[in-house]
C-alpha cells in the first residue's frame, strides 16, 4: 500500500510532467505561430498590394487586366485565411482572439477584392456592348455582376464592424487599424449595402412600371418644380424601356375631392396631379399622386420617379450638345433651362397644349437615346452624374412596395423628411412658386440663417431668417419679372410661435405632413431682395446622452470627459431648387454648460461638413447640397 509520500511525490512527478507538456506544446504553437504570422503577412500584403493595382488599373478603365488583378489578390487573401489553422484553436481564449481579428483582416480583402472583381467585370461588359441597344443588353447581363458585388460589401460591412484592437498583439493590432483607415471612407456604402442588395434583387427580380415626372425647377415647387411632363418607363431583367412620353395637361381633367394643401395655392384653386407635389416630403406628394393616377385610369404603376433640370444638366455635361428639331439652337448644360423655357414659352406660345412643350418631349426621348446607347467612356459618368442627382434630391424615388421603400429611404434617396434617431430639432424649408409668371424661380438666390439659444430645462428658443434676392437680368422678360413665392416651414414635433414677436406674416398650418408647420407668401421684384423671419420654441432641443450613431456619420460628436453627456441634433433639409441655398447655422449653449465637441455632414454622401467655435457656441456655414445633419455634444461646467 502506498504511504502519503510515495502518492505526493507521483502527483508531483505528474505535475511537473504536465506542465513540461503544456510548455512544449506553448513553445511549439508559438513557433508554429510564428511560421503563420509570417506567411499570412506575407500573402496579406500581396493581396493588398494587387487589389491597390487592381484599383488603379480600373481607373485607367483597364477592365482587363483590372480583373485578373483583383482575381490575384483574392486568391492570395484566401490563401492568407488558411494559413490560420484549425477551427479548434479559436477556442483557446488569447490566441482564438488573434486568429478571429487576423480571420476578419482576411475576409475583408477577400471579398473587397471579389466586389472589385465583379464591378471590373460589369465595366468589361459595358465597353464591349455594341449595336442599337447597349443599355439593354447590359441591363440583361449586369445582375449577377452587381449582386456578387453587392454580397461582397455585405460581408466587408459586417467583418468591419467588428474589428477592434482590444488584447491583439501591436502588429495586429497596427493591421487592424490601418484597416479601419482605409475603410472610413466607404462607410457609408457599406451600411447602406444591405438595403442595396435587397432593392436590387427587388428591382431585378421581376419587370416594373414607374410614372416619371420630368419637374420643371424655373417654376418651383416643393418637390423640385412643375412636373410639365410624365413619361412611363418599365425595367427589370427584360431590360429599359421609355413606353409614353407627353404633356402633363393631355391627361384627363380630373380632380379628387381632396383638400387643397394650406399655403399650396393652384390654378383656379382645383387640385390636379400636375398641383399633387405640394409637400416637400416626396413621399407625401408621391402618395396623393398615386390617388390621382389610379382615379385617372392610367395603367399600374410601381412606383415615381421625380427628376429635375439640374440632372438633365449634369448629364449634358456628359453627352455634349443635344438638338432637338423645335429649338434652332443645340442644348447644351449652360442653356438648357432658357432655351427650352424661351421655345415653349414665347416661340410656341400660340399653340395648344397638344404641341406646346414639344421641344421639351424631343429632349426627353434624346437623352433616354443617349442613355440607351452610352459608350464605354459614358458609362462610368453617367451612372456617377445619375448618383449624384438622387443625393441631391434632383431625382426622388417612391415605391408602392412597402419593403422597397424602407430600402430606398434607408438608401438616401426617398426625398423624405426622415430625422435620424435622437434628433431633437428640425429645419425644413420648401418654397413655391404660387402665381404668374410662370418662370419666376429664374435669377432667385436663397440663404437660410438659423440662429438656436439652447436652455438649460432643455428648451430652445430658435431664430429662423430666410432671405431671397433676384437679379435684375430677365432674359425670358415678363416670364420672370417678378417672383411670389410661398414659403412653408416644417418644424420638430412640439415647436410653438410665440404669440407676439418676430413671426409678422407668419401662418401656422394644418400640415399632411403632421409636423408643426408654418406658412408666408410675397412678392418679389427683379433686383430686389426679401426677408422672412420665424421666431420659435423647440421643447425638447437638449437631452441627456449622446446622440446615437447615424449611416453615413461619424460615431460621436467628441467626447464628453468626466461630466454628464447632453446632445443636440440638428436636420436641415433640403429642397431641390436651381441653385443651392446658403445655410448658417449658430448654436449657442446655456449659461454653466461647455461644449464638448462637434460635427456636421450631408446625409446622403457622409461627407463632413466644417463647424466651428468655443465652449460656448457652435457654427457652420455652407451651401446645402444635402440634407444636412448637425451634432453637438455638450457637458455641465
Amino acid at each position: 500500500m502506498a504511504t502519503p509520500d510515495i502518492v505526493a511525490d507521483v502527483i508531483k512527478r505528474a505535475l511537473w510532467l504536465a506542465g513540461a507538456a503544456v510548455l512544449v506544446a506553448v513553445v511549439a504553437l508559438g513557433v508554429l505561430g510564428l511560421l503563420w504570422a509570417q506567411e499570412f503577412q506575407s500573402l496579406a500584403r500581396s493581396g493588398k498590394a494587387d487589389a491597390v493595382a487592381g484599383l488603379r488599373l480600373l481607373e485607367k478603365k483597364q477592365t482587363e487586366p483590372a480583373i485578373m488583378a483583383f482575381r490575384k489578390s483574392s486568391s492570395e487573401f484566401g490563401r492568407a485565411r488558411a494559413q490560420l489553422g484549425p477551427d479548434w484553436l479559436r477556442s483557446v481564449p488569447w490566441l482564438g482572439r488573434q486568429l478571429d481579428a487576423a480571420d476578419d483582416l482576411a475576409t475583408i480583402g477577400l471579398e473587397g477584392a471579389t466586389a472589385g472583381e465583379s464591378a471590373a467585370e460589369l465595366l468589361s461588359e459595358a465597353e464591349a456592348g455594341s449595336g442599337d441597344d447597349r443599355l439593354n443588353q447590359l441591363v440583361k447581363v449586369a445582375g449577377p455582376h452587381v449582386d456578387a458585388a453587392l454580397v461582397s460589401l455585405v460581408a466587408v460591412g459586417e467583418r468591419s464592424e467588428r474589428l477592434s484592437t482590444e488584447g491583439l498583439v501591436p502588429q495586429l493590432a497596427e493591421a487592424v487599424t490601418e484597416a479601419k483607415d482605409e475603410l472610413a471612407p466607404m462607410r457609408i456604402l457599406l451600411q447602406r449595402a444591405p438595403a442595396l442588395l435587397d432593392l436590387e434583387r427587388r428591382l431585378f427580380g421581376k419587370q416594373h412600371r414607374f410614372l416619371v415626372l420630368s419637374q420643371n425647377s424655373a417654376q418651383l415647387r416643393p418637390t423640385g418644380g412643375f412636373p410639365g411632363t410624365y413619361g412611363l418607363v418599365e425595367l427589370g431583367p427584360d431590360g429599359f424601356h421609355l413606353t409614353r412620353f407627353a404633356d402633363i395637361y393631355t391627361l384627363p381633367r380630373d380632380t379628387l375631392d381632396l383638400p387643397i394643401p394650406d399655403g399650396g395655392q393652384v390654378n383656379n384653386r382645383h387640385f390636379f396631379l400636375r398641383n399633387a407635389n405640394a409637400w416637400l416630403d416626396f413621399p407625401t406628394s408621391a402618395n396623393v399622386i398615386m390617388q390621382f393616377w389610379q382615379n385617372l385610369g392610367q395603367p399600374e404603376i410601381d412606383g415615381i420617379v421625380a427628376i429635375d433640370i439640374p440632372t438633365i444638366r449634369d448629364l449634358l455635361k456628359v453627352f455634349g450638345p443635344i438638338s432637338v428639331p423645335e429649338s434652332e439652337e443645340p442644348l447644351t448644360a449652360k442653356n438648357v433651362l432658357e432655351q427650352l423655357s424661351y421655345v415653349v414659352e414665347i416661340e410656341h406660345s400660340g399653340k395648344g397644349y397638344q404641341d406646346r412643350k414639344d421641344a421639351v418631349v424631343s429632349l426627353a426621348k434624346a437623352v433616354v437615346e443617349r442613355i440607351t446607347h452610352l459608350s464605354g467612356e459614358e458609362f462610368l459618368p453617367t451612372m456617377t452624374a445619375l448618383a449624384n442627382s438622387a443625393n441631391e434630391k434632383h431625382i426622388q424615388l417612391f415605391f408602392t412596395d412597402p419593403d422597397a421603400q424602407a430600402d430606398i429611404v434607408a438608401v438616401g434617396w426617398s426625398g423624405a423628411i426622415d430625422p435620424p434617431p435622437d434628433t431633437t430639432d428640425l429645419v425644413a424649408v420648401s418654397n413655391s412658386v404660387i402665381a404668374r409668371p410662370a418662370k419666376a424661380n429664374l435669377g432667385v438666390s436663397k440663404s437660410l440663417d438659423y440662429l438656436v439659444r439652447l436652455d438649460a430645462d432643455g428648451g430652445a428658443d430658435s431664430r429662423l431668417r430666410l432671405k431671397y434676392k433676384k437679379s435684375f437680368d430677365s432674359p425670358l422678360g415678363d416670364l420672370q419679372k417678378w417672383l411670389v413665392n410661398y414659403a412653408r416651414v416644417h418644424r420638430a414635433a412640439g415647436t410653438t410661435k410665440p404669440a407676439k414677436g418676430g413671426t409678422k406674416g407668419i401662418e401656422t398650418l394644418q400640415d399632411t405632413v403632421g409636423l408643426p408647420t408654418f406658412g408666408h407668401s410675397f412678392r418679389l421684384d427683379r433686383g430686389k431682395s426679401a426677408t422672412v423671419e420665424l421666431r420659435t420654441r423647440v421643447p425638447a432641443a437638449l437631452r441627456s446622452g449622446v446622440a446615437a450613431p447615424v449611416i453615413g456619420g461619424p460615431a460621436a460628436a467628441g467626447g464628453v470627459g468626466s461630466g454628464e453627456a447632453w446632445h443636440y441634433r440638428l436636420l436641415v433639409a433640403r429642397q431641390s431648387d436651381l441653385v443651392d441655398t446658403s445655410v448658417t447655422v449658430t448654436v449657442q449653449v446655456p449659461a454653466g454648460w461647455k461644449v464638448a465637441g462637434s460635427t456636421a455632414w450631408f446625409r446622403a454622401s457622409g461627407t463632413p461638413v466644417e463647424t466651428s467655435g468655443g465652449d460656448t457656441e457652435v457654427t457652420l456655414a455652407t451651401k446645402l447640397k444635402q440634407d444636412l445633419v448637425l451634432d453637438v455634444n455638450l457637458t455641465r461646467a
